[in-house]
């Protein structure tokens, strides 16, 4: 304050100088420039005086708040409250297969390696089939005698000589070695396993010069362009979930997180856990995502516009049952805590719905709301956390 007087002080001294000298003893210029200065000077005394006047009223207004409790606040708007079901879901793909040969025989050569992309009826191994194929060449010797026997035996009957029986003999005959010679063509064929979908070789389960038997798996191929994820939804929610709804699904090591559609909704009840299943589809043209990768599958399953919602932990019990708040009411300069019973919805990530008690632009006692009476007087303080 005693800084703010001597500049007061020096002005006027200043002032009264050129009124003395009427100003002749400087030019224009000069005049203009200290002029100029002084309203610089000016300016900053006046914002001084005002920062002083408001630290001394802030002052002043503590000293009136001293015995009142500290409390932080909170306005009531109105949005929308919606609230999500969150259920654990797992990535699974159609195109995940395990190809099995099916004859049993000597791995004899690997045409791919794990990790190459092949195609579609593409050869991934073969077998050793020697054994059959030696077999198939007594049986196509055995049917080339058969025939001629068998044309030979035609013609006798054809003009009727021999018996009937000769004749039906030999047809027989070659209609079994034909039969026996089809099979193990078809056998020789299944020594050669093929790609049954288009995909990357993931794992051989056997190495060349080992056995593979027939229906156990020798290899998998996988394709996850598209992948689906899949979940189990308590049958509570049966009625609200509907195929065509929007869900969020996040996977959480991944750090990933996408918008999807129910493709699927199951029809069934899982009589063990209550639950029914759900499905979504998604493009995973990048290889993101792997089978049996976990996910987190969050519905909607309530929405409600222009309502309000506060801050769970705010919403106290009496020992009666009933729920109530601590708002305050500002009259005649003070704010006192007044005591609201409210009734309540749903609740959803810390939020909870108030149907009944509180409007828009209410003042809640936020920091401080477990200790404040009904009636009481308290000083609303900026919230600095």
């Amino acid at each position: 304050m005693k800084n703010i007087t001597n500049r007061l002080v020096l002005l006027a001294a200043v002032s009264a100088m050129f009124t003395a000298c009427g100003g002749d003893a400087a030019s224009l210029d000069e005049k203009k420039q200290v002029l100029e200065e002084k309203r610089e000077e000016l300016l900053t005394l006046k914002a001084e005086i005002e920062k002083l006047e408001t630290e001394i009223a802030s002052e002043t207004d503590t000293d009136t708040k001293a015995g009142l409790k500290r409390v932080t606040s909170v306005t009531v708007a109105e949005g929308t409250f919606a609230h999500y079901v969150d259920v654990p879901g797992e990535v699974t793909s159609d195109n995940n297969v395990l190809v099995a040969p099916e004859t049993s025989g000597v791995l004899v050569k690997k045409y791919v390696k794990e990790g190459q992309f092949v195609r579609k009826g593409q050869t991934v191994a073969t077998l050793d089939v020697e054994v059959m194929r030696k077999q198939l060449n007594e049986v196509e010797t055995s049917l080339d005698l058969a025939r001629t026997l068998y044309e030979k035996q035609e013609r006798l009957w054809k003009q009727n000589i021999g018996s009937e029986v000769q004749y039906l003999q030999a047809k027989n005959n070659v209609s079994s070695l034909e039969a026996k010679e089809a099979s193990l063509k078809s056998q020789i064929r299944k020594g050669v396993v093929t790609a049954p979908i288009s995909g990357t070789v993931d794992e051989f389960f056997a190495n060349a010069g080992e056995m593979a038997a027939a229906g156990q798996p020798l290899t998998r191929i996988v394709n996850l362009g598209t992948v689906e994820i899949n979940a189990e939804v308590s049958e509570v929610y049966s009625g609200t979930i509907k195929k065509g709804d929007k869900v969020l699904v996040t996977f959480p090591m991944l750090n990933l997180e996408k918008e999807l559609t129910v493709d699927m909704v199951g029809q069934y009840i899982n009589d063990v856990n209550r639950t029914f299943k759900i499905r979504m589809r998604m493009d995973n043209s990048k290889d993101n995502l792997k089978p049996n990768t976990m996910a987190m599958v969050r519905i909607k399953d309530f929405e409600k516009a222009e309502s309000i919602s506060v801050p769970t932990h705010l919403v106290q019990n009496t020992p009666n049952g009933k729920q109530f708040m601590y708002v305050i009411k500002s009259a005649n300069g003070k704010d006192v805590v007044e005591k609201v019973e409210v009734e309540t919805g749903k609740s959803y990530n810390g939020m909870t719905l108030v149907t009944k008690g509180l409007n828009k632009g209410s003042i809640l006692v936020d920091k401080g709301y477990s200790e404040v009476i009904n009636g009481e007087e308290v000083y609303i303080v900026a919230d600095n956390s």
